[in-house]
């Protein structure tokens, strides 16, 4: 019989969907995926979990590895991951890093627990390693594995693609391209890149695509400067057509979107939070988080200087062909799917 790998996951539609793809490119398992939870609010995860624990503790007694995605669905799940061989992964330490006052300290508690039930913790950044080294014992930091996330780069578009793009967003040829490509939240600070666009010197456009509890917000700021596309399934196209993507947030696992960008050549300003300086490395330029005149004086000097952008564009895709590539990835966790299977706890 085949061995079986049980992701668990927070919820249904989560961010951890496209890197569970992935993993199911290791060979040597059959792939399945449970959520915790039917939705992304702590209300529906109230009333569903209870229904569909039963169901998911049941999988995973029949799992050869217990694969947890996300802090919360590590902490959730940690009778899964004491109960067979197990590994989880971070992807951002959203609720340790927005945790205050006795949340944080229920947060520590659970993570450094889920470090200790796992045989090996899967984060996706330096930045995430460190933090949790501070938090487990210190007997378990042997079992803290850096893996960076990884994609499979497409070719950079060419110049009729590029065109054809630009001409659909109805963009003119000297407008200069901003591209902000996520869920718009207070996290990923959407607003900032908004009054970023509005400051700036020069023919700057921001194409503000994504949808969420701040779309309505940014749809009153829309006009000549900004353009509000709400949630698009194109992004290849409007990667095409853009010159600069930016990603403002407080904070970041390591960015899918941000790779996606870079592996695109577009040049590429982010904020300080973590995650996003060690994504783009010297391949992009980095303001501190919140700070729309920084970010506004960077948008502002790439829109006149287009060799600039087109160095920095040809830097970032290089990085992500050097480190971040799927091929990578897949191959790092299944060496780690081999030591969990092995039964090696550290």
């Amino acid at each position: 019989m085949t061995p079986l790998a049980l992701h668990v996951l927070p919820h249904r539609g989560g961010g951890g969907e496209a890197y569970v793809d992935l993993m199911e490119r290791i060979t040597g398992f059959e792939h399945e995926r449970v959520p915790l939870s039917s939705g992304r609010t702590p209300a529906s995860a109230a009333v569903s979990l209870p229904l569909r624990w039963p169901a998911v503790a049941a999988r995973a007694r029949r799992a050869s590895l217990v694969h947890a995605h996300g802090d919360m669905a590590a902490i959730l799940a940690l009778p899964l991951l004491r109960g067979r061989p197990s590994v989880w992964s971070t992807h951002g330490l959203h609720f340790l890093r927005r945790a205050r006052g006795t949340r944080l300290g229920f947060a520590r508690r659970g993570l450094r627990a889920a470090v200790a039930a796992a045989e090996c913790t899967i984060c996706t950044s330096e930045a995430e390693r460190t933090e949790l080294a501070e938090i487990a014992a210190p007997e378990h930091a042997g079992r803290l594995v850096l893996i960076y996330n990884g994609l499979e780069p497409s070719p950079v578009a060419g110049p009729e693609e590029r065109a054809a793009a630009r001409a659909g967003l109805g963009l003119a040829e000297d407008e200069v391209a901003v591209l902000y490509l996520g869920r718009l939240e207070e996290r990923k600070d959407p607003l900032t890149a908004v009054a970023a666009a509005e400051a700036a010197d020069g023919p700057v456009v921001l194409l503000l695509a994504g949808d969420g509890p701040l779309l309505s917000g940014a749809e009153r700021r829309a006009g000549a400067s900004v353009r509000v596309l709400g949630h698009r399934d194109d992004g290849p196209a409007l990667l095409a057509a853009s010159d600069v993507f930016v990603m403002p947030s407080e904070r970041e696992g390591l960015s899918y979107a941000v790779l996606e960008a870079m592996a695109a050549g577009l040049a590429m300003v982010v904020s300080d939070g973590p995650g996003n300086p060690e994504a783009v490395g010297d391949a992009g330029v980095v303001v501190p988080f919140g700070d729309e005149r920084a970010l506004a004086a960077a948008l502002s000097r790439l829109a006149g200087d287009p060799a600039e952008r087109e160095r920095l564009g040809a830097a970032g895709r290089a990085r992500v062909l050097d480190r971040f590539t799927a091929e990578q990835m897949v191959r790092e966790t299944a060496a780690v799917y081999e030591a969990v299977g092995a039964g090696d706890r550290g």
